[in-house]
């Protein structure tokens, strides 16, 4: 496929000689098109510190588990009262085209009060052709592998088109008897019955053998996954169904625009999230068309409304509590497509339910509607199936703030050095006390020091009885 070649053909980091650099642009469009012309490298999710209990801490990314296909990342956060626990959540990104660093925002909100863990898919460019096929029972059981990884209860969000892969993972840890704590599906279609956009009818009009001519593509052999035939992620940015590749630059906008309709952020907001938009990756073919066989043509999500309930098996949802969060200007995966799946619980009138009026799909998990309005209904639908935080002895307030003395400029230099908490402070000997200040350059003044004997009394006074 030519497309692919002319977009992906060679690494990002080689520019072309100065002479064949394009000239340039001025005007409204030039930043859009410096921006849809560039390469962009995989972000990253760069997120330091979060705010834990009113208190800033470090946040530290850890990687749990690598394989070809998905790394499992966990977010460490540094709380201020190691004994309370904190709910695990395994969050998944949509696989059509776009980094998993799509759901930062996402990962930002929850990490106050949760125990965050990502699954990053990988770039099907990079994984050779010895790593096998990656399809949707692939990624089931990759979820599976990733909720046996992190331990314990684990509430699972996913969002958009992860959708489909948390649902048939849940299925498939409820027939092991390991179902999710919590199961919340952001966006994303479920029953295509209700699809106002008409994907999933032009979808079957055209039929599964026109996406393999028309949107699957082999790697070139510049990259690691050389010959692995992939859906390309650059279609993401082109709306594969509905727009043409020939369309002028400004579709890419306006795409993205209508994606974050109502999202609250402002024009820095989306700057930003645009240049997340346009960093993507391949997914292996196997995969994406199963999702457009799945969901889009030969639909087994969408449940038989006429089959009698006594025959019925048993729901694959059964016994997992679902939240659904749909957006209201989101013709693909609203208008009670992603509702649906409340049918596959057992109990269709139960569960957690809630539209987003006046809000495009992006704005469900990233800018300030998300943040404000969705956010907080699902931490409280999470915290609902939690169990009570742990919390055996009182803790002195750790904020570095409550000590006298201390401004906000040179708490941030001891961030810096690594303390955020006043325990920190407390296991510091005269010593190493005495380090900081020299290098803080406040040696002749020991600051450090006079601060540590102060945390060193605090906790003591905490510990006794």
């Amino acid at each position: 496929m030519r497309y692919y070649h002319s977009y992906s053909g060679s690494e990002p980091d080689k520019r072309p000689p100065p002479d064949r650099w394009p000239p340039e642009a001025s005007g409204p469009s030039a930043d859009l098109y410096a921006r849809v012309a560039r390469r962009y490298r995989h972000p990253t999710f760069n997120l330091g510190t979060a705010f834990v209990s009113g208190v800033r801490g470090p946040v530290l990314e850890r990687v749990v588990r690598v394989t070809p296909f998905w790394t499992l990342i966990a977010f460490d956060r540094l709380p201020p009262d190691p004994d309370i626990s904190a709910p695990s959540v395994l969050v998944l990104p949509p696989y059509a085209g776009h980094c998993p660093t799509l759901v930062r925002d996402t990962v930002a909100a929850l990490l106050p009060g949760h125990a965050v863990h990502v699954a990053a898919w990988a770039d099907a460019r990079h994984v050779p052709l010895s790593a096998g096929a990656f399809g949707l029972g692939e990624a089931a059981e990759a979820v599976a592998d990733m909720s046996a990884e992190i331990g314990g209860a684990v509430h699972v969000v996913a969002v958009m088109e992860a959708g489909v892969v948390g649902i048939a993972a849940a299925a498939l840890l409820g027939e092991r008897g390991m179902p999710p704590a919590t199961l919340t599906l952001i966006g994303g279609p479920v029953d295509c019955r209700a699809d106002h956009a008409g994907l999933a009818a032009d979808a079957t009009a055209r039929g599964l053998d026109w996406f393999v001519r028309a949107v699957i593509a082999p790697v070139p052999p510049a990259f690691e996954g050389a010959y692995r035939e992939v859906f390309p992620g650059f279609f993401s940015l082109t709306g594969f169904l509905t727009r043409g590749l020939d369309r002028a630059l400004a579709d890419h906008k306006d795409l993205f625009l209508g994606l974050v309709a109502g999202d609250g952020d402002d024009a820095d907001g989306h700057r930003g999230f645009f240049s997340e938009f346009l960093a993507v990756m391949d997914v292996p073919a196997e995969f994406a068309l199963q999702w457009i066989e799945a969901v889009l043509i030969d639909r087994p999500f969408a449940p038989d409304l006429g089959q009698p309930s006594v025959s019925r098996a048993t729901p694959p949802l059964a016994g997992t509590p679902l939240m659904t969060v749909e957006a209201g200007l989101d013709a693909f995966g609203g208008g009670g497509q992603t509702h649906a799946a409340h049918l596959m619980t057992g109990a269709p009138t139960e569960g957690c339910r809630h539209t987003e009026p006046g809000a495009g799909r992006f704005a469900l998990f990233s800018g300030t509607r998300w943040r404000a309005s969705v956010f907080p209904r699902v931490a409280d639908f999470i915290a609902s199936h939690a169990g009570s935080p742990v919390r055996p002895s009182p803790v002195p307030a750790e904020d570095l703030l409550t000590l006298a003395g201390l401004t906000p400029a040179f708490a941030a230099r001891l961030n810096r050095e690594g303390i955020y908490f006043i325990r920190q402070l407390a296991r510091l000997d005269e010593a190493a006390c005495g380090d900081i200040d020299r290098r803080l350059g406040i040696n002749a003044h020991p600051l450090v020091a006079e601060l540590g004997r102060e945390a060193r009394r605090r906790v003591g006074e905490a510990g006794r009885p």
